[in-house]
């Protein structure tokens, strides 16, 4: 991810806080801050007191002006179809990355961040007609090696970047978000559990009642009726050791 751009107060306390909060949200999500490619600009302050703060950081500091990465959209037909393929992969699919690690937009969202990066890429505009398109978008959204373009689906990029939160759940204590109950739709939910099974160690991190531990099937699976009159924290809660 580059196009980010912090503020804050240029005081000891506050650059800390900024560096501990980029650590953690790489600890969490595997996105690691690169600090020697960020730059630091000071906005309405002295330089000889600042820059001390600021070098604490590790990163170059930079005066105004400063570019910032963005779609210059009005120059998009100046660029050959290849280029804007690149800007379509790389800005427009990247820029809902970090809502769709969390959030399942509402279809009417996607379908217009599909028809904005569509009409980018054949049309050079916010919108393209269907004379512009040459290649059906489901296909555009393949892999390259499946006949693709290799722009990703947001649909089921958004799922697949959800359900690791829930594989985390299960391989990695360690994460700085365990144990605070994220939610998941039940087509997350099911996908998830549709594609893996649990082998039992010691029973302390097996869900008795939720995780596919009996011949890859759960007991939500075998006996829904029996599931049902559990009360929910219990089903979400006991583990297997707890169970037996």
């Amino acid at each position: 991810v580059d196009d980010v751009t912090l503020f804050c107060h240029p005081q000891p306390d506050d650059i800390e806080v900024v560096k501990a909060i980029l650590q953690l949200f790489g600890r969490a999500s595997g996105l690691h801050v690169n600090f020697a490619k960020s730059t630091a600009t000071l906005i309405g302050c002295e330089d000889d007191t600042v820059m001390p703060v600021i070098e604490s950081l590790g990163c170059p500091i930079v005066d105004l002006p400063i570019t910032y990465l963005g779609l210059p959209i009005w120059k998009a037909w100046l660029m050959n179809r290849a280029g804007r393929l690149e800007l379509v992969k790389l800005v427009l699919s990247a820029i809902p990355l970090h809502q769709l690690l969390v959030l399942a937009p509402p279809k009417r969202i996607l379908r217009m961040l599909k028809r904005i990066q569509r009409g980018f890429l054949w049309a050079g505009r916010a919108e393209a007609k269907g004379g512009h398109c040459h290649v059906n978008w489901r296909r555009v959204a393949r892999p390259k090696s499946l006949g693709g373009l290799g722009v990703h689906d947001l649909e089921r990029t958004g799922m697949a970047l959800r359900t690791r939160w829930l594989w985390f759940s299960k391989t990695d204590e360690r994460r700085a978000w365990a144990g605070l109950g994220l939610q998941f739709s039940a087509e997350e939910q099911a996908f998830f559990f549709a594609s893996t099974y649990t082998s039992i160690g010691n029973g302390h991190n097996t869900k008795f009642w939720e995780d596919r531990w009996i011949n890859g099937r759960s007991v939500c699976e075998i006996a829904p009726l029996l599931h049902a009159c559990i009360p929910k924290r219990q089903r979400k809660s006991r583990t297997v050791v707890e169970g037996l």
